[in-house]
């Protein structure tokens, strides 16, 4: 009996110091820090704790500390990390420190060699870091948000900011700089005595954004400098002064409004009139209304001055439109209404055209008990005051009916259609008789097909010979259409609605598709059309030239399309159209080639050119040019070196653009724009003058 008394005077404190053991190595509950651990020590009646391996303090704002030893001290709140601390904010921005001490329940904490990645991943590194209730503070800190894989050079950021003390205010969500210097490549650019922007958990917020600098023959040294202004969450303003030391200096404002009834944007500029030649001006308003009954859109181009928009590289607009229109559509009905001025900017005299109004109803998929098929009939009325000062009335109605038949036993397909347009044109003229007549427009046609198909494992191939008979009374108010590759089989070439391609004709030609294994894709079609019965006052060809289009696609990236039309006399290239996009290695080209020959028309050829060079990593080479063969003159060209990715932007160019208008006269300059990320896009700054396709 002794014995076992002595065992359980023994075993009582034993159990008693591993039932601690085990309640705290969970949490410490009593305090508003838990704290967990591989292993855990109480002394002092809970009055210290030591956690080691792989500890963890966690506090009600759920801001976590982690290191290999926790230390927390009960009576004065205090708790101090060593070894590979990582710290993990509300925001959950992560901190990486030799050691750390934090008092009052973690608002208040001290680091030393503070590494941190914020919730964007941009990171900031410093000497010291303090954090105070919603204020931290990183002392001799670097803050880039360029990623290391993206960098161009081995250990040097795109961008970054070196500042003796980085503030982060929790509260109104800015990141402050005392002292900044912005460096380029770890090259000083800018010194800043003080520099703010939003920190990752602000959408959009106001203050500077970035500045452009531009060189040109006409307008001078130009630089740009946008200033953001946030308004509302769907509310924003930025005002732009450019300032050129050659040409005018000018003021851009943009407004934008977004919400569930509109979506409003307002851009407008004007000029300071330094020249003393007249303040120019533009105003631009584009707004959508959404409503239950339609949508209804109401827009306003206009400028005081003809070439201000272009000589300032503001827009290379020449016509100016403004007006409403507003649209209805439910299943079976379409309803627009429209009013429209147009300014010509290029013309020299007469410079207004009016359209007011323009109506459409349209009624589709018209029940029909006599005929098998879809039946249709649209309905307009126009009135426009065109550039001669005439006017011009309309009002025409058009029945459609369609039916495509498909003869299972061979596979034959007929597209079957029967169009009827009534047409009331008036015309008043200013300098002659006024005229007035009614048009009737019958016609009746079937695009017969017959498709054929062949497989294998490597390709998918379906030759599809087509012919189109067309049966339509000759008219005397529509002019030969000519026949091109894009309408070789459409039912009616004219796209007026006061005429229709008149006579009996047949469209004929043969559709070749082939699609390889290797993701290539092989579309010719080669055709031709012909006229019956033709007007002897008609002095086009009854048989026209040989029409040819083609187009390649491969891997979904690389294209080439052309069309081709062959005088069928001596089988010669008439007319030409290439266009291509092409990914070779490094290289992305893109070409767009017009010819025409001199035998029926004035002779012309044009090429544009677009490329882009992949030098290393994000830095590229970049080229865009148009040139007129013909007179083996350049319309204009750009090259220069872009360099962007997630972290910086900088797009460097020369330029020359050869056109001349009044007082816009040839140039050539530099532009450079540079964009600090995430703070914008070389795609939204800048003056780039892009004379070939987009790459």
């Amino acid at each position: 009996m002794h014995s076992i008394n002595k065992l359980i005077i023994l075993y009582i404190p034993i159990i008693s110091f591993f039932a601690l053991l085990f309640y705290y190595g969970k949490t410490y509950a009593e305090q508003k820090i838990n704290i967990y651990a591989d292993e855990i020590k109480i002394d002092k009646i809970g009055e210290t704790v030591s956690a080691t391996g792989d500890a963890v303090a966690i506090n009600e704002s759920n801001v976590q500390i982690k290191s290999n030893e926790i230390i927390y001290i009960k009576e004065d709140d205090k708790l101090s990390a060593f070894g590979d601390v990582i710290l993990l904010d509300e925001e959950e921005n992560t901190f990486f420190l030799e050691d750390l001490s934090a008092l009052n329940n973690l608002d208040e904490i001290r680091g030393n060699a503070v590494k941190a990645r914020l919730k964007d991943n941009s990171r900031i590194v410093g000497s010291n870091y303090l954090k105070k209730e919603e204020i931290s503070i990183i002392e001799n800190a670097e803050f880039t948000p360029c990623k290391e894989s993206n960098y161009l050079i081995k250990n040097c950021p795109g961008w970054k900011l070196k500042s003796k003390k980085i503030y982060h205010n929790n509260k109104t969500k800015t990141i402050h700089y005392d002292h900044a210097q912005i460096q380029l490549f770890n090259i000083p650019v800018f010194y800043l005595p003080y520099f703010s922007h939003p920190d990752p958990s602000v959408a959009k917020r106001s203050g500077f954004l970035m500045p452009t600098i531009q060189t040109d023959k006409q307008l001078g040294d130009t630089f740009a400098l946008p200033l953001f202004i946030n308004l509302k969450s769907n509310l924003d303003l930025t005002f732009t002064p450019n300032i050129q030391s050659a040409s005018n200096n000018f003021y851009n404002l943009n407004y934008r409004q977004l919400n569930d009834h509109i979506n409003l944007e307002v851009n407008s500029s004007i000029d300071d009139n330094n020249d003393n030649g007249g303040t120019s001006s533009h105003l631009f308003v584009d707004s959508k209304i959404y409503n239950p009954y339609g949508n209804l859109n109401a827009y306003l181009k206009t400028s005081n001055n003809d070439t201000y928009m272009r000589k300032n590289k503001i827009n290379n607009l020449t016509v100016l439109k403004s007006g409403i229109d507003f649209e209805r559509e439910t299943n079976n009905t379409f309803f627009s209404l429209e009013t429209v001025s147009y300014k010509h900017l290029t013309a020299q005299d007469d410079q207004w055209e009016y359209l007011f109004p323009s109506i459409n109803y349209n009624i589709k998929n018209i029940k029909n008990n006599f005929y098998e098929g879809s039946m249709s009939l649209n309905n307009s009325i126009s009135v426009r005051k065109k550039l001669d000062k005439s006017y011009l009335s309309i009002a025409s109605s058009q029945l459609d009916w369609s039916n495509q038949k498909i003869l299972e036993e061979n596979g034959l397909i007929t597209d079957n259609e029967i169009n009827i347009r009534v047409a009331s044109i008036s015309i008043d003229e200013k300098s002659q008789k006024d005229s007035s007549n009614i048009r009737v427009y019958p016609q009746l046609s079937s695009k017969i097909s017959y498709p054929l198909l062949k497989t294998s494992s490597s390709f998918t191939q379906i030759i599809t010979p087509i012919i189109m008979p067309i049966v339509a009374p000759y008219n005397n108010y529509t002019s030969t259409k000519t026949v091109t590759n894009s309408n070789l089989f459409s039912s009616n070439r004219a796209t007026s609605i006061t005429e229709w391609e008149d006579g009996p004709r047949i469209n004929y030609g043969i559709e070749w598709y082939i699609n390889l294994e290797n993701d290539a894709d092989i579309k010719t079609t080669i055709g031709q059309n012909y006229r019956f019965n033709k007007k002897n006052s008609d002095t086009a060809n009854e048989i026209s030239n040989y029409f040819v289009n083609s187009n390649i696609t491969m891997n979904s990236k690389n294209y080439l399309d052309t069309s081709v039309i062959i005088d069928r006399d001596d089988l010669k290239t008439s007319f030409l159209s290439a266009n291509s996009y092409n990914e070779l290695g490094n290289m992305v080209i893109a070409m767009n080639y017009d010819y025409s020959s001199g035998k029926y028309t004035t002779p012309r050829e044009q090429i544009a050119i677009g490329g882009k060079y992949n030098l290393e990593n994000d830095l590229f080479l970049k080229f865009t040019g148009s040139k007129n063969l013909d007179t083996n003159k350049n319309i204009g060209y750009q090259y220069g070196i872009l360099y962007e990715n997630d972290c910086l932007g900088i797009d460097f160019n020369y330029y020359r653009d050869l056109t001349k208008d009044r007082d816009i006269k040839e140039s050539d300059g530099f532009s450079f724009t540079i964009v600090l990320k995430p703070f914008g896009s070389t795609n939204n700054y800048g003056k780039n003058v892009v004379f070939g396709p987009r790459i």
